[in-house]
């Protein structure tokens, strides 16, 4: 626990003991449930551990000034998109409880796994639904109603925009931890994040805290509304993203 201890300290978050019980509590319950919900390819506690709980963290990086800090996030309203085993949105929820959660995933036994985790740690003010963005992007309860997106998915950012500004309200921001080298992806998804309502993309490099591999992390700011037929239905933006043709007569 010492590092991951070390890790939120690093980015002023404090982990109390009931902090630091639920995260070990919580490390349990994926190697516990790990193969039967297919949570995560990381089976020893250093790669959960480093990839999984520490490398969350970074999601709570300042983005400059007062900006995206731990403390801006307090009672905020977040949603996870494509949650998985609850990352990066239940690390989140452990080490800021004030932050109000929902996380999404469409898989039902992974969202059955969360559900017991939330028990388990006895966490308030989090949400757990089982659905697709591309359907709950639509319903007036979760449309444009977050302060914060985040999705730690290997999705191309094109496909993403969709999946993830329409959950945004204007003045909102879009997450999106993306492994080193993104600037083509951003380069894409330029035209999709523009007509979804975000204004240009900022993109920062995070390296601490842990040892994993530096993050690009992409911001997304939602400076109007995102047009009612998107997104689009399901699958539609997998199978054709919002990408700009490069017409010859342009």
């Amino acid at each position: 626990m010492e590092s991951i201890i070390a890790a939120a300290a690093l980015l002023g978050v404090e982990l109390d003991s009931k902090q630091q019980a639920q995260f070990r509590r919580y490390r349990e319950l994926i190697e516990l449930r790990s193969k039967q919900f297919n949570l995560t390819g990381h089976t020893t506690w250093d790669k959960i551990r480093e990839e999984l709980f520490i490398r969350s963290l970074r999601v709570l990086t300042p983005a400059g000034g007062n900006v995206l800090t731990p403390d801006w996030f307090a009672e905020k309203r977040a949603i996870d998109i494509g949650t998985g085993a609850g990352i990066p949105g239940m690390i989140l929820k452990i080490a800021l409880p004030d932050l109000h959660v929902t996380l999404l995933d469409s898989i039902q036994k992974r969202t059955n796994f969360l559900i017991e985790v939330a028990s388990e740690l006895e966490l308030t003010g989090l949400e757990v639904i089982n659905g697709r963005a591309e359907d709950l992007g639509q319903e007036r309860e979760h449309r444009e109603q977050y302060d914060v997106v985040v999705a730690r998915a290997v999705a191309r950012l094109a496909e993403l925009a969709e999946l993830t500004i329409p959950f945004a309200k204007i003045g909102g921001t879009v997450i999106l931890p993306k492994s080193r080298g993104v600037e083509d992806e951003v380069t894409e998804a330029a035209a999709a994040a523009e007509v979804l309502g975000a204004a240009p993309a900022i993109t920062l490099e995070v390296a601490n805290p842990g040892d994993s591999p530096p993050d690009d992390m992409v911001y997304w700011m939602k400076i109007s509304l995102t047009p009612p037929e998107l997104p689009r239905r399901v699958g539609i933006p997998h199978q054709s993203p919002l990408i700009e043709p490069s017409g010859e007569n342009d």
